[in-house]
């Protein structure tokens, strides 16, 4: 593939949440540790979320007022670091706040990309060099899902990546035929509340998009009573 693999990796209630309290159940937290191995058996080239799950785990938050840049900067993409992973940001309208070029998650230390596009302002941009994140170009005003992916391979010898939300990303890389196999933990518990986010979110960003079928590759019990399915998904683009 002229693209690394994507592997959409997702914790999720019965009721296919991916986010809200029942996360504090034990057996929840049961499914959490479970999560984090399979990760690591994965072993992904790069982790990448979309910008709200970024500014949760990995920024420090979101961007106020920036300084106005007295430089223009070409659109052209720059690596700051070579790295033996990668923590992949999808952030094309340059919002999140960063005082650091790497990450920690699980243990392991993660260089920094931010996933742009070219409206993106220049004072935006200058925080990014301040900083040392290397950032990639994909699209003018709107994401270029299979652009951004072929950058990260060719750029950054990257050749595996893990997708893990939140819904709205999630969704966007299926439509776009860039999701290889989704890995669903469901954890045995619920919350029932309403408007949180789920596996798959339509967004004001990809609002419409068409349905996808997925064929079930394997299906395992684990943790004593959660499940662990392995799908992929028929419209993948390779």
């Amino acid at each position: 593939m002229n693209r690394p693999k994507v592997i959409c990796h997702i914790l999720s209630s019965l009721d296919g949440r991916i986010d809200g309290d029942f996360f504090m159940l034990p057996e929840t937290m049961a499914l959490g540790r479970k999560y984090g191995q399979i990760r690591k058996e994965y072993n992904p080239d790069a982790i990448l979320n979309g910008a709200i799950t970024c500014a949760e785990i990995f920024a420090d938050g979101y961007i106020d007022l920036l300084p106005s840049s007295e430089i223009h900067y070409e659109r052209s993409d720059f690596i700051a670091a070579r790295a033996k992973k990668y923590a992949v940001c999808i952030d094309t309208n340059g919002t999140l706040k960063w005082n650091d070029n790497t990450v920690t998650r699980g243990g392991e230390s993660y260089h920094v990309i931010q996933v742009l596009t070219e409206s993106v302002g220049d004072n935006y941009i200058a925080h990014l060099r301040e900083n040392r994140i290397s950032y990639i170009f994909a699209g003018k005003a709107a994401l270029d899902i299979p652009l951004a992916l072929k950058k990260l391979k060719d750029l950054f010898s990257i050749n595996s990546v893990m997708l893990s939300g939140g819904g709205a990303i999630n969704w966007s890389f299926l439509q776009a035929g860039c999701i290889d196999e989704l890995s669903l933990l469901i954890a045995p518990s619920t919350d029932g509340l309403r408007d949180t986010a789920t596996t798959f979110d339509r967004s004001v960003f990809l609002s419409g998009g068409v349905p996808v079928g997925f064929t079930l590759k394997e299906a395992k019990r684990v943790q004593p009573d959660g499940v662990w399915l392995t799908y992929e998904p028929n419209n993948i683009k390779r």
